[in-house]
């Protein structure tokens, strides 16, 4: 059992005993690492990157974003870094084009009077960690991938108002210029929460690809080659992950290994932190979070974006009627959820739209539990009941907790629930592919804009919109919003989309679990970002 295995032998066994190496992404720093050693950090969490390419299905969720985050980092922009309550996190609600922002990548940026042309002058000493500079090249190629694979990458970069890869042009080895056809406020910001096809080393990439493979979609899947503060080294599929940091970086992490271990079981990962096996656990329930303070451990916490939901398939012939999504939004005990699942560590939500995000309007959110209102909405579109298929993912603590309470109260209504529960990766795979009815799920917008957190989740045309709901003006007014310039216009018509989603239901919006990571006293300065993941490079090592 994990519990019986210690520190200095879990990290031996993970390099040593069937691990995948990468030979061309492993730095001589992380090598010479030893195991149990101070520089040395133990993630345990609840899921397994199956794929370290995000701009595919494989790779598109919690922790191929965390992956992502900590090897790529985003594209060429960075986040600044604030303090909430005593937790840092990045600076995400600062107002302004380049608000809360820092240069990252770029020496210079230069945005045109009219906001619809930036050249972005890039540093000359940017390298990844297979020893390869960052140019241009570089920029323009991560942007055609982009527009190839046609996954979130792309909703990302539409969302950057580039609609076309011949928007983004080389100048010089390392000047590119982005010609927006109309001016874009949240560019940037996107561009510093571009975790979703990040910035390639497009010299190694393309050493990869074949002529079925163009875009190296099966070698970035199993190494990172990104400009980021740490690189995959090893892998033990479906096990472990081993992070050694970038030799080449300009960010010399406190912790130069970081041992990232899939261990399903919350009771376990708890077990390991509190044995000194593990240095954080993530994805603990509440009670855990208390027993690990108790025990004298830490647990940094913060609000977060995130939103608890049940995505409802509209395609579905017992769902596309918005009045049986409404029924079961109304049936649905809210406070029972809230106290018996998160023991008072979430809060409700009264929009698709996080409380803090600019536009955010609670003004239209009238779904509290009425079970009358429910069944006179099932009678009103002439339903008696139907079964529905509920799927989850077993890897999470408080889906397998919330999916009995919603069968429980939607039985009233007559809807017959049977329960799915999944490992995260088959999960994940019928998410992506909307071959379900409902889902349990947890989603955050990256951006803090109402265009983009609108957009990404339920605009036609989006990868993520996993339950196929479709309205033309809820479409044309994500459209609006992203070349509004005015504040106060483009607040209007966020009000106008969070109304028609509210009317509409096409996902029931559950709670905000909020962000707790658990981890030892010897590791400090764990900074949100709005992935909700970890970045290695911010911790600080307490000696």
């Amino acid at each position: 059992m994990a519990t019986n295995l210690s520190r200095r032998g879990f990290l031996a066994l993970s390099v040593l005993v069937g691990a995948t190496p990468l030979v061309a992404s492993c730095s001589s720093r992380g090598a010479t690492a030893g195991a149990g050693s101070s520089s040395t950090l133990v993630y345990v969490g609840s899921d397994f990157p199956a794929n370290f390419d995000t701009d595919s299905s494989a790779g598109a969720n919690v922790a191929g974003e965390n992956i992502v985050g900590n090897t790529y980092g985003g594209d060429i922009v960075a986040f600044g870094k604030t303090q909430v309550n005593g937790t840092s996190i990045a600076d995400i609600l600062a107002s302004g084009i380049k608000g809360g922002l820092e240069n990252g990548f770029a020496k210079t940026i230069d945005v045109s009077a009219d906001q619809r042309t930036i050249t972005i002058t890039l540093r000359d000493d940017i390298v990844s960690n297979l020893g390869n500079k960052l140019t241009s090249a570089d920029v323009v190629w991560s942007f055609q991938r982009n527009f190839a694979l046609k996954q979130t990458g792309l909703f990302m970069a539409n969302s950057m108002g580039i609609t076309s890869a011949d928007q983004v042009v080389a100048l010089d080895e390392r000047t590119v210029r982005f010609a927006l056809d109309k001016p874009n406020s949240i560019f940037f910001k996107v561009d510093a929460a571009k975790l979703y096809a990040g910035l390639f080393d497009s010299v190694a990439a393309k050493q990869h690809a074949t002529s079925d493979d163009r875009w190296a979609q099966g070698w970035l899947g199993k190494n990172t080659a990104g400009f980021g503060a740490y690189t995959v080294s090893a892998f033990q599929e479906g096990q472990t992950v081993t992070l050694s940091a970038n030799p080449h970086s300009l960010t010399k992490p406190d912790f130069d290994k970081v041992v990232w271990r899939s261990v399903p079981t919350s009771a376990n990962r708890l077990a390991l932190l509190q044995s000194g096996e593990a240095d954080i656990a993530m994805n603990l329930s509440p009670s855990q979070l208390q027993s690990a303070q108790k025990a004298g451990l830490a647990v940094t916490s913060y609000k977060s974006n995130k939103i608890q939901v049940m995505p409802l398939n509209a395609l579905d012939p017992n769902l596309k009627d918005p009045r049986i999504r409404q029924a079961i939004a109304y049936a649905l005990p809210y406070a029972d959820i809230l106290s018996s699942v998160y023991l008072g560590t979430a809060t409700g939500l009264n929009s698709p739209l996080p409380e803090d995000y600019p536009g955010h309007t609670a003004k239209y959110n009238g779904y509290k539990t009425n079970l009358d209102k429910a069944k006179s909405l099932m009678a009103e579109a002439g339903v008696s009941g139907f079964n529905l298929t509920l799927t989850f993912s077993n890897d999470n603590y408080e889906d397998p907790l919330i999916a009995p309470i919603v069968a429980s109260a939607l039985k009233q209504i007559g809807i017959n629930v049977l329960l799915e529960g999944l490992p995260a990766s088959s999960y994940f795979d019928k998410l992506y592919k909307r071959g379900g009815q409902a889902y349990l799920a947890a989603f955050w917008p990256f951006v803090a804009d109402p265009a983009y957190a609108l957009g990404v989740y339920w605009k036609s045309t989006s990868y993520l919109n996993v339950g196929s709901w479709k309205n033309a003006e809820f479409d044309t007014l994500i459209d609006e919003m992203l070349v509004e310039p005015e504040p106060s216009a483009r607040n209007l018509k966020a009000g106008r989309a969070q109304q028609i989603w509210m009317q509409e239901q096409p996902w029931v919006l559950l709670a905000n679990p909020g962000w707790h990571v658990a981890h030892s006293k010897r590791v400090s300065n764990v900074t949100w970002y709005p992935n909700n993941g970890v970045r290695f490079a911010d911790l600080k090592l307490v000696k």
